[in-house]
């Protein structure tokens, strides 16, 4: 659709779409700048607890974020499937505190979410720049960004990225490094703690396959490059993937009610209600999970660009029905969305089917786009006078950019809703770790007071109900006379205990969660009721040292170092190789 010549030099390019998507994206969140220091409401408060426990643990213990002891009795912290502490921009916590962090987190991802549209829509929708404004726009500020990232739900942000995994993968049939581009996407993906963004990715780009299976000839390249994504996310993820396959082995997600089905109100509002309740009558979640407003100019327009959209963009057309269907929910026993948490892992332990409105938005925008386009063209072949025809191209796109400019503007007006919780202290941190106890900070400010809490909101507190013991006492005693213990000291990774053991088999609680991953020096961890213990094989004086790191972990690192190190190579090898070919024209580029 689009015949515009790109910017050159190519860096150019790079440079004006980084500039214009973080302008853009500063204005329509800076309600969120506007509340510092506040922060997020809700399960925001959890997130930023878990980013405070992992400089918590290298700043205050010089320990790798392996243990989070400050909530639920203690934790994962590293493996929690849902924890983001690999992430490699929230290692910026050591510069600034984590409430800027959180900020700077949400800022970055919604100006990756419009960069990773316009990319989709230039170069594989063939959008012309003011078509592809419109689609990456309303992709970026819809709400399903505004509801989810102002409400908390930090770990959702690789959403942003699908419109580039779609791009990708659609070019790693005949590209390798479009196909090495995705695994490394997807690596970043998971530790950026996509539990949930990156089941729906594999749903979505496997029936994006299905919709070019037509052809038995391109069955083995889309395999091969299949191999190469897994192959190279696999490695680079390794580090954290392998301890969390590991956790996932040993504990499994409480059982889950799910029964969501959409209904007909809730559809229109979804997509149209600029404003919304908490509660949603007839639904089983609240509205955060339902907000995804696009407006009714964008909507009409993505509605149109469908059946306008003709042959060259039905895979898109499949993609929004597959989409749809399975947002939709448990509406019949036959349900996709039934069969795949009644029978497909990881969706058994999966819940709320209205998350699939993101890739529903993400088509949605990109066929409002096609419809700018589609219009202006129309005007400009059918109307004959030349004024006319420019004055109605101009008047579609404007209409377009009323549109966008509508769900910017229900954002700035939603997202300072969310931002109102107590900002961050500076308590007294205590001389050692402890539970409860009078003067115990606000949950957010526990880590810096080196104390924590035994009761839980992460959904991955799988300790609860341990007999762990709250105040300023000795984190390690003896389960009864068998054995006398002298010394006792935490870390947050580690427990460092004196006793002296006075019969065989004599055991010491430690004031932890069990998990398999504490391993001890002497005798063997065991698991009473949930709480870590240490029994004792003889009689005798010895020093405890018993320290949590997850089993697979340095398997895991040894992989990734591997993984990308050899990314690297494959990329200044195929880069020489580029400029040792013989010359040629390319061809013309979007931009």
């Amino acid at each position: 659709m689009s015949a515009e010549a790109p910017l050159r030099p190519a860096w150019l390019r790079a440079l004006a779409l980084a500039a214009l998507s973080l302008a853009l994206t500063v204005y329509a969140w800076s309600p969120m700048l506007a509340a510092y220091p506040h922060t997020s409401n809700g399960d925001g408060t959890m997130y930023q607890k878990i980013l405070e426990a992992g400089r918590a643990s290298i700043v205050r213990y010089h320990e790798f974020p392996f243990w989070n002891p400050y909530e639920c009795g203690g934790y994962p912290l590293w493996d929690n499937p849902q924890g983001f502490a690999g992430a490699p921009l929230l290692w910026m916590v050591f510069l600034v505190n984590s409430t800027v962090t959180i900020y700077i987190w949400v800022i970055t991802h919604v100006a990756f979410a419009f960069a990773s549209m316009w990319l989709f829509a230039r170069h594989e929708v063939k959008l012309s720049r003011a078509a592809a404004f419109v689609a990456a726009a309303a992709w970026a500020y819809s709400g399903f960004h505004q509801q989810h990232y102002a409400g908390g739900h930090f770990t959702f942000v690789p959403w942003v990225f699908f419109p580039l995994a779609l791009l990708l993968w659609r070019r790693a049939e005949n590209d390798v490094r479009h196909a090495v581009g995705l695994g490394v996407l997807v690596a970043l993906m998971f530790y950026e703690g996509a539990v949930y963004p990156l089941p729906h990715l594999v749903l979505l780009l496997g029936a994006e396959t299905l919709t070019r299976m037509c052809s038995p000839r391109r069955l083995p390249q889309i395999l091969r490059a299949g191999v190469i994504v897994g192959v190279v996310a696999f490695a680079i993820a390794a580090s954290r993937l392998l301890p969390v396959l590991d956790q996932l082995r040993q504990h499994s997600r409480p059982a889950l009610n799910d029964v969501d089905a959409i209904t007909w109100p809730t559809l229109k509002a979804m997509f149209l209600a600029r404003q919304h309740g908490r509660e949603v009558i007839g639904q089983q979640y609240v509205w955060t999970e339902w907000g995804s407003y696009l407006g009714p100019i964008v909507l009409t327009l993505g509605l149109l660009g469908i059946v306008v959209g003709g042959a060259e963009t039905a895979w898109m057309a499949a993609l929004v029905a597959f989409a749809f269907v399975l947002m939709c929910g448990h509406f019949a026993k036959w349900a996709p969305w039934s069969l795949l948490t009644a029978h497909v892992p990881p969706f058994k332990e999966m819940r709320v089917p209205s998350r699939f409105r993101a890739t529903v938005l993400l088509l949605l925008a990109a066929y409002a786009g096609i419809a700018v386009d589609r219009l202006r063209l129309a005007a400009r072949r059918w109307v004959r006078s030349r004024p006319w025809s420019g004055a109605l191209q101009t008047l579609v796109l404007a209409i377009a950019l009323i549109g966008v400019g509508d769900i910017i503007g229900v954002g700035i007006d939603t997202i300072p809703q969310f931002f109102t919780s107590p900002r961050l202290t500076e308590p007294e941190p205590a001389a050692h770790f402890y539970y409860g106890g009078p003067g115990l900070a606000g949950f957010l400010d526990q880590p810096a007071q080196n104390r924590g809490e035994i009761s839980c909101y992460d959904e991955w507190g799988f300790g609860q109900g341990s007999h762990l013991w709250e105040g300023n006492r000795p984190q390690a005693r003896a389960t009864d006379d068998g054995a006398i213990v002298e010394a006792a000291n935490r870390t947050q990774n580690t427990f460092n205990i004196d006793v002296v053991a006075q019969r065989p088999g004599a055991r010491v609680l430690l004031n932890t969660v069990y998990d398999d991953d504490w391993k001890t020096n002497v005798g063997r961890t065991v698991n009473l009721g949930n709480q870590l213990a240490i029994e004792l094989p003889v009689i005798g004086r010895f020093h405890i040292h018993a320290a949590d790191r997850p089993r697979t972990f340095v398997a895991g690192a040894i992989l990734t170092v591997l993984g990308i190190a050899g990314t690297i190579a494959f990329f200044v090898r195929d880069a020489r190789r580029r400029r040792r070919a013989p010359t040629s024209v390319p061809p013309p580029e979007n931009s």
